[in-house]
């Protein structure tokens, strides 16, 4: 009954976002808290370090059969040669004695542990308190904790997420021969990793209980995050805002759909970020995608495949090796892809405000194939036991094949045509990268620096040809087609260097620093190319192509100091960024360059939390970002790859600043149930948004559609967001999100406008549901609901939100996806979806598992626009990929082994070491 209520308390433990990061440290599939000590062995008298000194782990346990106490060895190893030791994947919950040993010296015993001797004792009578309590009121039944075990807990580690996860890594320091030791008893935990952690400033997602996710992209990862909105095309938004993305803490030139959904260990919502990130965004949230990558001695890994319903498979697989100052991972994935969409658009056009002049009817059907592979390798070298270098890199490569069949009809008050466009392209891209980064850790728990350089370098092209055919209202064709030939290519370096350095003035003050700087150096080309039937061949129009180049620099600094004074915490950081861009647009005729340099802009941030009770905390935060406009919303060239919806950018736009505040009320009412609800408030001042108004196609001799972008005055968005998680059994927990909002565009100081202020309330709904049935709970059924009101258009943004790589086409290929923005005059229809799959797991340990999913199960999900302005209307209706059945088949494995890479065995005492390490002694 006690190991019971021993393994309910982790699963509380486990709960919170530092103990969620030592279960991880576990391997695949999780496990026991582990962390690590270490240190140096040095002479007393010398202070020089000793060689190839023994140093063991160990813990006292009671032996049924003599009655007494014995001795049990649970790690250890030999000194190097500069007297370091580092001892990995310790029980988390124990108390040990270290015990050294060199010829030459005295052997001497100290006491270790990660917790201190009080945190000890009252984790150990709340274990022991809650395991009689259960038993007194029914020893019949199956145990779950008592409502206050987490404030209990909580109260145990002084609320300090931070602190009880360096708590983790114990440094002992220079250990002098001489010393005493003590001897403790030994508590064991086991427990598992939650689905969500909820905390004050972002939710952290587990997204290796996301089924219907498996063998797929990030994009299929973000629908079933709460908050994160993905519409048909894998355009993401969060709050109503396309959120700025990060991989690793770092930004990155990658799309969502060019990171395997397989490689991701979590995702972090953080919804207004302080001044220690990034300010680029306006009023986007950050998603930081964090990738798997494990430290644990030995080897461990996973395998994978799957198949859809279209004969589309994936494979793929990664493989962590560590041994002593070495550890290397490797993740790899291929994947094919074959996407299928249909659009309805109709479009009015009005000779004054109330006639209507001609219709444009469009029936299109399109089909995109293609296939990625995904490739991420690094090493982890340390030095010594506070000194690691990380090298890693990531390398992804895709291609694909594009056709789309457009039907149109024209109906004007004295006449009726009919026509056709058809498109065939094909493309690829690519994406490399790396990271280089340093880290320090001194030896006070939470001092540390870290220092490191990042880069990304993509390039994509793409190639299309498209036919535009009109017939007269009898059937007789109207002239010749209009046959259009396009060529792209874009490519980008990206550098981010940046350093940060933490320092814990006490238990109740710490100062954060850091430095950073971006450089972006960017070209792209578009070739438009229309065939002459008078010459046979095609021509090109110097007027209508683009070679386009610039480079974007962003430098910052920050500070932020955190404190506590009682059940009041607080954090103040302030942020100073500047930036130039500078571009260049080549022609036959002569380059037009221009500059912008947006000079020092300053960044505050302020967070000030309050402990109401043992389970209730309040917060309240305010921050300072800026938006700064993208290349594609810069450039000025029209793009006529769709003869009748053209766009074109505005090199005249100048960056949005947004002013944040957000109150968040946290409570943790039981074990069982959590809840987290969020009142939001934000203030954009030349918002860049998408605007839409009509212009003439010289090739078609068309009055058509153009997309393009301004600074209105500003917006407004502020909203309530209600979180909860509830175990309503043990064997099924729900997650729900909703978020009731407002989003207005006020866009009054544009000419002509007949939209000054565009503003709607709305409503967004998630529900994520997970049931355990089976023996050993082997089969788990998930489903996922969302639901998105009638809205205005995402407002504003920080770029990279949407799945680009693999959606690309047509002349607006556009690698990386550009940024999504408002549209100052329209809005999104309601648009509902449910997904669906079960798994299977089983062999040992569950290692192995089939899951089976579909997507939008009651074909539901639609991408249904409505824009107009003066003199024209447009509803656009598209359907993509509805109804897809997935199969996918996963194994892991592993061995922890400390002399994996080892050429023969040691002997003498290192083989005692590894017998008493592998008799399991502590676990």
């Amino acid at each position: 009954m006690i190991q019971k209520f021993i393994t309910a308390i982790l699963v509380l433990f486990v709960c919170t976002g530092a103990f969620a990061q030592f279960g991880a440290r576990g391997g695949a599939g999780g496990g026991m808290p582990t962390g690590r000590f270490y240190g140096k062995v040095v002479d007393a008298k010398t202070n020089k370090p000793i060689d190839a000194s023994s140093v063991q782990l160990v813990v006292s346990k009671f032996d049924m059969a003599t009655r007494t106490k014995k001795d049990s060895v649970v790690n250890g190893q030999l000194t190097e040669g500069n007297g370091d030791f580092s001892m990995e994947n310790v029980a988390f919950m124990g108390d040990y004695r270290l015990k050294v040993t060199a010829i030459g010296f005295k052997t001497i015993e100290q006491k270790v542990s990660f917790l201190t001797a009080d945190q000890q004792q009252k984790v150990m009578q709340l274990f022991m308190g809650m395991g009689a309590q259960q038993g007194v009121k029914d020893s019949t039944k199956k145990a779950s904790p008592p409502p206050n075990v987490m404030e209990e807990l909580k109260k145990i580690f002084g609320g300090d997420m931070m602190k009880m996860a360096s708590m983790a890594d114990k440094d002992l320091g220079n250990i002098k021969l001489e010393e005493d030791a003590k001897q403790l008893e030994n508590v064991t935990v086991v427990g598992r990793t939650p689905t969500m952690t909820l905390a004050i400033d972002r939710k952290v997602f587990n997204v290796e209980k996301a089924l219907t996710a498996q063998g797929q992209t990030a994009v299929e990862v973000m629908r079933q995050i709460p908050s994160v909105n993905v519409d048909i095309d894998g355009n993401v938004t969060l709050r109503n805002s396309a959120p700025t993305i990060f991989v690793d803490g770092r930004p990155t030139t990658l799309t969502l759909d060019q990171i395997p959904a397989d490689a991701i260990q979590s995702v972090e919502v953080i919804t207004n970020p302080s001044a220690k990130f990034d300010a680029s965004g306006g009023t986007a949230s950050i998603l930081n995608v964090v990738m798997k990558k494990n430290r644990k001695n030995g080897y461990n890994g996973s395998i994978r495949a799957g198949i859809d319903q279209r004969g589309r498979y994936n494979i793929g697989g990664d493989i962590n090796l560590r041994q002593k100052k070495v550890n290397l991972f490797l993740n790899g994935q291929y994947g094919q892809r074959k996407s299928k969409s249909s659009t309805g658009i109709e479009t009015n056009y009005y000779g004054n405000a109330t006639t209507l002049a001609s219709k444009i009817t469009q029936d299109a059907n399109g089909t995109t194939k293609g296939a990625f592979g995904f490739l991420r390798t690094g090493m982890d070298y340390f030095i010594d036991n506070r000194n690691t270098i990380t090298i890693a890199g990531t390398y992804v490569k895709g291609q694909f094949n594009n056709a789309d069949v457009n039907n149109l009809r024209y109906d004007t008050l004295l006449k009726t045509e009919t026509g056709y466009r058809n498109t065939i392209g094909e493309g690829e891209f690519r994406n490399y990268g790396g990271t280089l980064s340093y880290k320090r850790i001194f030896t006070k728990p939470g001092h540390e620096w870290t220092a490191d350089v990042n880069y990304n370098d993509s390039k994509s092209n793409n190639h299309s040809d498209l036919t535009n055919q009109t017939y007269y209202g009898g059937g007789l064709p109207k002239g010749n087609a209009l046959k259009q030939n396009t060529q792209g290519t874009s490519s980008s370096a990206f550098w981010v260097i940046q350093t940060d350095y933490s320092n814990p003035l006490s238990d109740k003050a710490k100062i954060d620093l850091g430095l950073r700087a971006q450089i972006r150096d960017f070209s792209s080309t578009n070739v438009n190319s229309y065939y002459n039937y008078l010459t046979n061949q095609y021509a090109t129009n110097d007027t209508l192509n683009t070679n386009y180049q610039f480079t974007d620099k962003v430098y910052a600094a920050y500070a932020t100091f955190t404190g506590k004074a009682g059940n009041l915490g607080y954090n103040i950081g302030l942020r100073a960024e500047s930036s130039n861009y500078d571009g260049t647009q080549i022609k036959k005729t002569g380059n037009t360059p221009f500059s912008i340099d947006y000079p020092i802009s300053l960044f505050p941030s302020a967070f000030l939390s309050y402990k109401l009770s043992d389970k209730e905390d309040i917060q309240f935060n305010y921050t300072r970002r800026i938006n700064r406009p993208n290349f594609f919303q810069l450039i000025p060239f029209v793009d006529y790859s769709d003869p009748l919806n053209i766009s074109q950018g505005n090199p005249g736009l100048t960056p949005e600043f947004t002013n944040s505040f957000e109150a968040n009320y946290s409570n943790q009412f039981n074990t069982n149930h959590s809840f987290l609800a969020s009142i939001y408030y934000k203030h954009t001042t030349d918002l860049i948004t998408r605007y839409y108004d009509t212009a003439f196609n010289p090739f078609t001799q068309q009055t058509v559609n153009r997309s393009t972008y301004i600074n209105a005055n500003g917006s407004t968005s502020y909203g309530l967001e209600l979180t909860s998680r509830d175990n309503l059994t043990k064997a099924l927990d729900v997650t729900t999100n909703l978020n009731f909002y407002n989003s207005s565009i006020n866009s009054s100081n544009i000419k002509g406008s007949t939209t000054a202020d565009n503003s709607r309330f709305s409503f967004y709904g998630k529900i994520n549901a997970n049931y355990k049935f089976g023996k050993n709970s082997s089969w788990t059924i998930q489903a996922n609901g969302d639901y998105q009101g009638k809205t205005v258009q995402p407002v504003g943004g920080g770029g990279g939100g949407r799945g680009g790589g693999m959606r690309g086409g047509g002349g607006g290929f556009m690698f990386g996806g550009g940024s999504q923005a408002a549209g100052s005059n329209g809005y999104v229809n309601p648009s509902y979806g449910v997904d669906l799959a079960i798994k299977k797991e089983f062999l040992k340990n569950k290692a192995a598992n089939i899951t089976l999913s579909m997507n939008d199960i009651f074909r539901t999900k639609l991408r249904d626009t409505y824009t107009y302005d003066t003199y024209f209307n447009q509803r656009s209706i598209g359907r993509r990929d509805p109804q897809i059945l997935r199969l996918q088949f996963s194994y892991r494995f592993g061995k922890t082994d400390i002399n994996l890479f080892k050429r023969k065995n040691l002997k003498g005492e290192m083989e005692g070491l590894n017998e008493g390490m592998n008799s399991g002694g502590g676990q």
